[in-house]
């Protein structure tokens, strides 16, 4: 299998994680406030269409989810995109007499653009967000209804809402953030490997294939329980003897994903370590010495190196992004 093909299938397997998970979200998120407003509040009308939009939500879920796919997750995605909005539009209609908090909605629309389809896309859903937000805010001004007469009267409680609203929204822009941060090491490892010339194996059959993977999560899951990573003298052979496996398998299983040798693999872990206490730690009161020491690297020029080769920048680079 090529690096490229690896990486994108990667990237794609990220992404319908993605979709799942924000889909999920969004109609657990619809439902709660369909109860709010249907037993609470004893707002039909908004509890309804609450319940409505949980709907879609959920039928957005199956159509992915179907044996036979009909679309694909980026026309879904785009389609929903295309949707949202309107549907927001709705809500930040009924709810502006007495708040504009809903506003909110609209914020992830541009970001999820971003990371499914790209850069021009976020631009164009931004733009699109943007007009129906003014839209509303138009329509606010040149029309009034029954209904708002209504919310008026009982602005104390739908404002106890608006926390709701914003607490909603910051975990989505979390949930789409920390799964772009995912997307991203995946393309900073492709443009690593395309500079470094580094093949992944392609001889593997399914069989092989399927237990290396098996193999890979118990090689992680013992690199990360007792912490091997920190020690500089922990070899490959160690790792062998404490799996009980063959060397061959080992880096066989190491290699498929993504990884030239045990030392980049066993590297990974010791950078994203360090990060850690670099964040964790005030650098005013800790050393360089002791990041890299603490993260098993036995001296600066080899932890700069590897630093640079899994970020792209020098530690004293990030530390300047970083504290920006």
């Amino acid at each position: 299998m090529s690096n490229m093909k690896f990486r994108n299938r990667e990237i794609s397997t990220l992404k319908e994680e993605l979709y799942i998970k924000y889909h999920t979200l969004m109609a657990t998120i619809l439902f709660a406030f369909a109860l709010i407003h249907l037993l609470i509040i004893k707002d039909i009308i908004m509890g309804y269409y609450c319940l409505a939009g949980m709907i879609f939500v959920l039928i957005m879920i199956s159509i992915f989810k179907f044996p036979i796919h009909l679309f694909s997750l980026e026309k879904l995605v785009f389609s929903y995109l295309i949707t949202a909005p309107i549907y927001a539009f709705f809500v930040t209609f009924y709810f502006w007499k007495v708040s504009i908090v809903n506003l909110c909605w609209f914020v992830p629309i541009p970001l999820g653009a971003y990371i499914f389809l790209g850069k021009k896309y976020g631009l164009f859903f931004s733009c699109y967000s943007l007009s129906i937000a003014s839209v509303t805010f138009l329509t606010t001004h040149l029309f009034t209804f029954q209904f708002q007469s209504n919310i008026l009267a009982n602005e104390s409680i739908y404002r106890c809402t608006d926390f709701l609203v914003f607490g909603c929204n910051i975990s989505i822009v979390y949930l789409f953030v920390h799964h772009k941060d995912k997307i991203r090491d995946q393309e900073l490892f492709s443009t690593i490997e395309k500079r470094a010339k580094i093949t992944l194996p392609n001889t593997l059959d399914e069989e092989e294939i399927s237990y290396a993977k098996l193999l890979f999560i118990e090689i992680e899951n013992e690199m990360i329980n007792n912490r091997h990573f920190i020690n500089p003298k922990f070899s490959i052979s160690q790792l062998t003897a404490l799996m009980g496996k063959k060397s061959s398998q080992t880096s066989k299983a190491i290699r498929l994903h993504g990884y030239s040798n045990f030392n980049a693999y066993i590297n990974s872990h010791r950078i994203n370590y360090a990060k850690e206490l670099i964040e964790k730690n005030n650098l005013e009161k800790v050393t360089l010495m002791y990041i890299y020491t603490e993260s098993g690297f036995a001296n600066q020029s080899t932890f700069n190196k590897a630093f640079k080769n899994f970020t792209g920048m020098t530690p004293s680079e990030y530390l300047l992004n970083l504290n920006k």
